[in-house]
């Protein structure tokens, strides 16, 4: 996983719990890496999951609810340290459907040895948007988190229900999400 990943979630451990608290969950971990996280570097999966757990033992709230939480921090600053990403869309759905492409892409060329995730997209309605999630990392709670805060970066929400899990068995989380009828259409 990149670090960027880890320098996000050191920031929302940081907001979350404070410096000190941060610090000792970090030594608390027993983290593979033993360097500071820097945001190209390629660290272990493992270690997200070690924080994210001690975490979880901190809040005493399920790791689902813990990856939700970050998803939906990560959004400002992304949208800060990657302006481009989010400014060229005014609603989330044509925002969402950018996702796989520049997140294979983009991504791959900022931080070169990612292993993105993948999106694919079925649009059944203008106020809908079918959104298959693949990735070895089985990570859906997070993706839920990222949704919500993509509906709050522009102001539009975002209902969403996930009607397949790979955490249940299946070979994809597919979510369908739903969106307020834009002005002018019906």
């Amino acid at each position: 996983m990149k670090g960027i990943i880890f320098n996000l979630f050191e920031d929302f451990m940081v907001e979350t719990f404070g410096d000190e608290a941060y610090e000792e969950i970090f030594a608390s971990a027993g983290l593979q890496t033993t360097e500071p996280f820097v945001g190209p570097g390629s660290y272990p999966d493992e270690d997200l999951l070690a924080l994210v757990g001690k975490v979880v033992e901190r809040l005493g709230i399920p790791a689902d609810e813990a990856l939700r939480a970050f998803g939906r921090f990560c959004i400002p600053p992304l949208a800060r340290r990657f302006p481009v990403f989010l400014a060229a869309h005014s609603h989330p759905k044509d925002f969402l459907l950018t996702v796989d492409t520049f997140h294979s892409m983009e991504v791959n060329k900022l931080f070169e040895g990612s292993q993105c995730p993948r999106f694919h997209y079925e649009s059944p309605a203008p106020d809908r948007l079918v959104m298959r999630y693949e990735s070895a990392r089985r990570l859906c709670a997070l993706v839920e988190g990222l949704l919500d805060g993509v509906a709050t970066h522009y102001g539009i929400p975002i209902a969403h229900v996930q009607t397949a899990c790979m955490l249940r068995g299946d070979p994809a989380c597919v979510f369908d999400l739903s969106f307020p009828p834009q002005e002018g259409t019906s």
